[in-house]
């Protein structure tokens, strides 16, 4: 392999570099680890913390790099996490505090929009012209329950969409969602490139469960050895793949009150929670779009409108 630089950060053949690349014209910066193996190969990028209250697939990334040896490597593993460095230490879930904006809503970003655009706009001119393949972790939010689940965008061509298949069987969780477009996020982005790009979530609520941890952790490492950057033989999974992502979102302001838990099998058009004043009058009731999976349920009591109260998995 030869050096590697990005940003400031140059990391040379059999070695590790941590440090910071600067979102141009902010004081934002976002960590980065370069892991430059001994010998040539492939490079995978893995972000962590793009929501910065996503606490397991923070902690799994940090561990991920931590444990690498550049000099048992063949190829590259860029580590990025928490990449929302502010968000994380506001304790902030969804948001870039210095915008409001989710940064998984605003890829392939702006060189000269907001704080949150110029972010997603770096990651995209200074990181991944780099790589082969990215895998984006991701978990469930302050206010939000999930059981874990894999996503990807199929991209123009054959052969990355068959790439990012492997990937997932190789990632060890067996749910797997192909969503309708979801214009602005990693997946989306990585898609228009052609470069394979899985979306991995587990975790919930603000909690660090060791065994989410874990799960993205290994999900990581069985990558990395399906792409030859480290030894191993990875396993395969086989996965159970739904076609769409359909979310539920609030038309209403006031208290929601699911009737779901995750991991329940749901009708079309079947009550999935209510939505009631804060004198206890119903306000609206919401139902199921889709028979499916409920894949992820917002807990917290407050719901604003456009807020995701739930996503469903569908048939």
């Amino acid at each position: 392999m030869s050096t590697l630089q990005i940003g400031t950060l140059i990391a040379a053949t059999g070695t590790k570099v941590n440090g910071f690349i600067t979102v141009p014209n902010s004081p934002v910066q976002m960590p980065l680890t370069i892991i430059n193996g001994a010998k040539a190969g492939k490079t995978l990028l893995i972000t962590g913390g793009i929501h910065g209250a996503e606490y397991p697939c923070i902690e799994s990334a940090i561990r991920f790099g931590a444990s690498l040896d550049p000099q048992q490597m063949s190829g590259r593993v860029l580590i990025m996490s928490p990449v929302s460095l502010n968000s994380f230490h506001a304790r902030q879930a969804f948001v870039v505090p210095e915008d409001g904006k989710n940064l998984n809503r605003q890829f392939p970003g702006k060189a000269r929009g907001t704080i949150a655009e110029r972010m997603a706009f770096t990651i995209m001119s200074e990181v991944v012209p780099h790589i082969d393949a990215w895998i984006d972790l991701h978990g469930g939010d302050l206010p939000e329950a999930l059981i874990p689940f894999l996503g990807y965008e199929e991209a123009a061509s054959p052969a990355v969409n068959a790439q990012t298949l492997d990937m997932a069987a190789a990632f060890g969780i067996e749910l797997l969602v192909r969503p309708d477009h979801l214009a602005g996020t990693t997946v989306a982005a990585a898609a228009q490139l052609n470069i394979p790009c899985l979306l991995a979530e587990a975790g919930q609520l603000g909690q660090r469960e060791e065994s989410d941890i874990h799960l993205l952790q290994q999900g990581c490492h069985n990558v990395a050895q399906l792409m030859g950057i480290i030894p191993g033989t990875a396993p395969r999974t086989n996965l159970r793949i739904f076609e769409n992502w359909p979310w539920v979102r609030a038309a209403h302001t006031g208290c929601w009150y699911p009737q779901v838990k995750i991991g329940d099998h749901v009708r079309k058009g079947q009550t999935v929670g209510v939505v009631k004043d804060y004198f206890g009058e119903q306000i609206a009731e919401y139902q199921s779009p889709a028979d499916g999976i409920i894949l992820l349920v917002m807990t917290a009591l407050s719901v604003n409108t456009n807020d995701p109260l739930l996503g469903v998995a569908a048939d």
